[in-house]
């Protein structure tokens, strides 16, 4: 990554403010493009900020893209959603993807590096959570997809997926509604079945993928691309 521009959509809540928070305190440039300040959804208006994040000549070195619409976290049996349920649960996240993606391939330079970040709720299905785990596999399998098509100008394009918690959450602790502390500062997680013990010890989930992004964006991430890392500490294992 070096001094090259470190460029995070959905840098205005969970993990992608933590991973804004984490870059700048390295030291390394950082700009962040929220869904709070724009329709992620709207070609024109995601085409001109990430052409303002752009260094004039040089284009963007590092996006990242860790963007989930809100909605898509709301617990809901599948036989009770309404189309417009679906539309804002699923589509409008995959849409905002898709868009970002297209938006993007004009402003990033050569070379440049693409990471998704997701949960990884689609690995095991959650129940009640069908419209977010269709929008985190339909991403995932974009990503591949843009991978295989942009690799021509040296472009990289992974998937890095953490724990639902620590994707709306970053390494913030949930609140607590009962006792009154934090209620309403934070979103309300989902409660995921677990599947086991972590193999690893517990640590940072920032800090472990911000590490990863470090490492695909440097020299010695040139070769992978079309991947799924998962930095969950060996939770779920997948291949």
């Amino acid at each position: 990554m070096g001094d090259a521009m470190t460029v995070v959509v959905g840098g205005d809540r969970g993990i992608g403010r933590a991973l804004v928070d984490t870059f700048a305190e390295r030291g390394r440039p950082v700009t962040s493009i929220g869904s709070d300040e724009l329709d992620l959804t709207d070609p024109t208006a995601v085409r001109p900020a990430l052409e303002a994040a752009a260094p004039a000549s040089d284009g963007v070195a590092v996006l990242v893209l860790a963007h989930l619409d809100p909605s898509s976290f709301e617990v809901a049996p599948l036989v009770e959603l309404s189309e417009d349920a679906w539309e804002a649960a699923a589509e409008r996240s995959l849409r905002s993807a898709v868009v970002v993606l297209q938006q993007a391939h004009a402003v990033l330079a050569d070379g440049a590096r693409v990471v998704l970040v997701l949960p990884t709720v689609a690995a095991s299905g959650v129940a009640g959570l069908v419209p977010l785990c269709s929008a985190v596999e339909g991403i995932r399998v974009m990503a591949k997809a843009v991978a295989r098509r942009w690799g021509a100008r040296g472009i990289t394009v992974n998937t890095i997926e953490v724990d639902l918690a620590a994707f709306v959450l970053g390494d913030a602790p949930g609140s607590d509604p009962d006792s009154g502390e934090g209620a309403g500062d934070r979103p309300v997680v989902p409660v995921v079945a677990q599947l086991g013990l972590s193999a690893l010890p517990s640590g940072s989930a920032v800090a472990d993928v911000a590490g990863l992004i470090e490492m695909l964006g440097s020299p010695s991430g040139a070769a992978l691309t079309g991947a799924l890392l998962v930095a969950d500490r060996g939770t779920v294992m997948l291949p």
